[in-house]
């Protein structure tokens, strides 16, 4: 049944019947409705599942956590988002990629939660390799939680996942955490500008390094040294923040220990930090010293007081930014940096003390942070690079074109972006298994590394998507580039014993001709690599404005036309069939057309090889099928009963499953009799003629009509022909357009069908000659714009009513 909701329309209610698993929950978590997309999903009857909770389908799902999250998100937001995980009735398991939103009833009152949900099982279990990334990711997880503190948060910053640490540290139980910003950790030290400053930074895709101060559930103070990283979606914003932090406090305090006690000898209390803790100051030769050099790090590293003067007083080290860091902080300047050293890298603060004005010191520390650092640097090179191939993914390509097109505005030297697409990739995918259809992605990407030059970039963008940056070159060199790539590409690959054979299509744009902006150059670049698709695939094509116009208008068209059955745009116009030898209309061609509201009549020609890409042409023809059988019945039921009615159908409506039984039930529907209906067919349908021969007997045995339409223009074969079970052909009308020249042809034709006792009909009639002549030549019948152009129904009804009377 369909969703009917307060706050939901009927149309678009039954649009996401259509789209979605949609699910209905009370205030107190049970289910009140499920659309039937959810029970074919989970396996359950809508009565096994009304009135139960999301439990039944996930026992580690917490009725009482879920509606309080619910209802603390929704105070701040207007839509929740997650992926979750169920187990069916069979027990199989799915990955959900769950929407929820609020219903309101007409006072404001919350009365339900709405979830819209997408199974999205295939493409997190499909791959082999997405199995092998999974244990990756656990083990860089494992590793994060030992040396970590990590939380994971959506774009308006509420907490989606803490590990154990972060509730350890910070005294907090997941569920007093998740759905919360980290303002329940806010100490108050820092202000507003700071966190400004913050959200600045990664808001606009930018990593954010900075120490924190916060307040643990009792009410300590902590300092964790925090690393965020942002992750970009396709649309170039972040859709999460992962945030990795270490809990300096204990450096931050020794630090103010440090400051309080420089008058004492503290070296015996510094010895046992495990950070290195060492002070220095000016000597009386006005040259850097280090007074003092403690710490377990220290030991470990060999290295004492001396060792670092003597390479301080080394002529390198004035050129070193160390040294310049070290003079900043004797001028009065508190420091922050990175260093690495033996393989670690070593995070050091500088801190001047003062006497008076004048620094007198300065304390420094240095922490090993060594596996944090790594840890970001596999956080960020997830966050830059395909998990699947390596290659550079869709983010670090939108900004290194971007960062190319910043340096060349103004002098507009050339580049080149090259869109690839592999043909038929789907069709690997599908005989051979995902195992194989990745490790062919990941060769092709091995390939086309070393078909570019040493400052090019190849990138992946999806699925079997590559993006070539020819960083200076023109277009002749991309040119060059292109037939490369098609060449060689196009040469096997031995995948797992298999000699496997795929070839690319390309599009090609140019900067800055083509666009000044990495989303015009990317868009142009795929609009020419359909076009390369389109002209026979294993190919490339250079973007052109008359190609985009081209496209755009397919696009439109193609939109519009998943539309054109619902806004009852399309209309049957009916051309006449006459008998040569009585005269009478004998039957009618039922031909679609499509009148727009705003764009006016739009040519069969233009939307019917778009339905027949799209597979729209299955519900448009059926709906062909239906009225003109229809119609028929109505002509009948008026005493025109010997009206033959004509309907073609396409290739992939004949190659249906359900094409027979959709005849059958048409019939039914509006009854009208078999032997009134005329199906239509082409030569090229008769290519696989067991397929052929059985569907057309099936249509036959039961009394339908079949002609095969255009004839002549296919490669049908005779000896085939013969075996199909036809009671008509239909002349082309190219042939009889030129009759004087093809009057040898015609007459084999008209004799070919009366050796198979078939009737003919000759389409395109538009002379008095011309039907004297088919005439003379025993044509059974004619049909063309000398009797009549397609007319609406009406009309022909007219006509009807003046050849009776």
């Amino acid at each position: 049944m369909p969703l009917h909701t307060p706050s939901i329309s009927p149309h678009l209610s039954t649009l996401l019947d259509e789209k979605f698993c949609i699910s209905l929950i009370d205030l107190s978590g049970r289910l009140t409705y499920v659309n039937q997309n959810f029970c074919e999903l989970t396996g359950y009857d809508e009565d096994e599942l009304i009135g139960r909770t999301w439990g039944k389908l996930n026992r580690g799902i917490s009725t009482e956590d879920t509606l309080y999250m619910l209802a603390e998100h929704f105070m701040h937001d207007t839509v929740y988002q997650e992926a979750i995980q169920i187990s069916s009735k069979s027990g199989t398991v799915h990955w959900l990629d769950i929407t929820i939103v609020p219903i309101y009833d007409t006072a404001g009152n919350l009365t339900n939660y709405l979830s819209l949900d997408i199974d999205v099982t295939g493409s997190k279990l499909v791959s082999n390799e997405y199995a092998k990334t999974r244990t990756d990711l656990q083990n860089f997880k494992y590793a994060l939680d030992e040396s970590a503190v990590v939380v994971i948060t959506n774009p308006q910053g509420v907490i989606t996942y803490v590990n154990n640490r972060f509730c350890t540290l910070s005294e907090y139980s997941r569920k007093d955490l998740i759905g919360k910003t980290h303002r329940v950790v806010n100490s108050g030290t820092h202000p507003k500008s700071f966190f400004a400053d913050m959200w600045k930074t990664i808001q606009s895709g930018q990593v954010w390094r900075g120490v924190i101060r916060n307040k643990s559930k009792s009410g300590n103070l902590y300092w964790v040294h925090t690393t965020i990283v942002p992750f970009i979606g396709s649309d170039g914003k972040p859709f999460q923040y992962i945030s990795i932090r270490q809990d300096v406090t204990l450096q931050m305090e020794a630090e103010k220990s440090l400051e309080l006690a420089l008058k004492n000898d503290f070296s015996l209390t510094v010895k046992n930090l495990q950070n290195a803790i060492f002070k220095y100051c000016f000597n009386e030769n006005n040259q850097i010293t280090i007074t003092l050099l403690e710490g377990k790090v220290i030991e470990q590293l060999g290295i004492t007081a001396d060792t670092l003067n003597q390479f301080i007083l080394d002529k390198k080290f004035n050129l070193s930014t160390f040294k310049r860091h070290l003079l900043g902080a004797l001028l009065g300047r508190v420091a922050q940096f990175e260093i690495d050293y033996q393989s670690r890298t070593f995070l050091v603060y500088l801190s001047p003390i003062f006497e008076g004005e004048n620094v007198i010191e300065v304390v420094g520390t240095a922490s090993d942070i060594t596996d944090r650092k790594e840890a970001e640097r596999l956080v960020e090179h997830m966050a830059f690079h395909d998990h699947l191939t390596g290659l550079p993914n869709r983010r670090l390509l939108k900004q290194t074109v971007e960062d190319l097109i910043e340096t060349r505005i103004n002098s507009r030297e050339s580049f080149a972006l090259l869109y690839m697409d592999l043909d038929r990739f789907k069709n690997i995918n599908d005989s051979m298994g995902h195992y194989i259809g990745d490790q062919l992605l990941k060769a092709v990407g091995t390939r086309l590394q070393t078909l570019v030059r040493q400052n090019d970039l190849v990138g992946r963008l999806s699925g079997d998507e590559f993006l070539i940056l020819c960083s200076s070159t023109t277009k002749q060199g991309a040119q060059m580039v292109a037939q490369r790539i098609v060449n060689e590409v196009s040469k096997s690959f031995l995948i797992e014993n298999l000699e496997i054979f795929i070839a690319p299509s390309i599009g090609i744009s140019m900067f800055p001709e083509d666009g000044a902006r990495y989303d015009t150059l990317i868009r142009n670049a795929d609009s020419a690599m359909y076009l390369a698709k389109q002209s026979g695939k294993s190919t490339y094509q250079f973007f052109t404005e008359e190609l985009y116009k081209d496209l755009m208008e397919r696009t439109l068209i193609e939109m519009e036309l998943r539309q054109v059955l619902h806004k009852k745009e399309l209309s049957l116009h009916y051309q006449p069939q006459f008998e040569f030898d009585t005269g009478n209309m004998i039957g009618v061609e039922a031909l679609v057309r499509w009148q727009h509201p705003s764009r006016g009549t739009i040519s069969p020609g233009q939307f019917i090889p778009i339905a027949e890409e799209t597979g729209m042409i299955l519900p448009i023809g059926l709906w062909v099928l239906e009225t003109a059988c229809k119609q028929a019945k109505e002509w009948q039921d008026l005493g025109y009963t010997s009206l033959l009615m004509s309907v073609n159908v396409s290739l992939r409506q004949f190659k249906s499953i359900s094409f027979v039984t959709d005849v059958k039930d048409t019939l039914h529907k509006t009854g009208l009799q078999a032997r009134y209906l005329n199906i239509e067919i082409t030569e090229s349908m008769t290519s696989d003629v067991d397929y052929c021969q059985n569907i057309l007997q099936e249509l036959r045995d039961i009394g339908i009509k079949i002609s095969i339409d255009d004839f002549g223009t296919g490669y049908s074969s005779l000896s085939y022909l013969s075996r199909f079970p036809l009671t008509h052909l239909k002349i082309d009308q190219s042939f009889i357009r030129e009759l004087s020249t093809n009057s040898v042809i015609v007459k084999a034709i008209i004799d070919l069908a009366k050796n198979l006792h078939l009737r003919v009909i000759a389409e395109g009639v538009e002379t008095y000659e011309q039907a004297e002549f088919l005439k003379t030549l025993n044509c059974d019948e004619a049909q063309g714009f000398l009797y009549s152009r397609p007319v609406p129904s009406d009309e022909l009804l007219l006509l009807l009513k003046d050849i009776q009377s």
